[in-house]
């Protein structure tokens, strides 16, 4: 009876939980327009790039983190269309087009 118990106590919990889902492009512009949180988008933006540099985009050398946040957050005010998008999505397509990769 303490085992049925318990394991409805914890279905309860984990079902009482809120499903956590990425933030659309919306509210990750609006995040990084917040000057308390550039840290955080930053490492949004990234976790994001760490993964793809090189390969998909190109980030320069220079002032490597300046130059990510500059260019999606440009992307996503030169495309409101798009900010339903998942914010990944969207950062990855900020850095591609401001930092394409030479095919020499």
């Amino acid at each position: 009876m303490k085992a049925l118990c318990l394991a409805a106590a914890v279905a309860t919990a984990f079902l009482s939980l809120p499903a956590l889902a990425e933030d659309d492009g919306e509210e990750f512009l609006n995040l990084m327009r917040k000057p308390k949180a550039r840290e955080l988008a930053q490492r949004y933006i990234d976790n994001a790039a760490d993964k793809w540099d090189g390969s998909v985009f190109c980030t320069p050398e220079d002032d490597r983190a300046n130059a990510r946040f500059n260019a999606v957050r440009s992307y996503l005010e030169s495309h409101p269309q798009e900010l339903w998008r998942p914010q990944r999505y969207l950062i990855i397509q900020g850095l591609r087009s401001a930092f394409p990769c030479s095919n020499s």
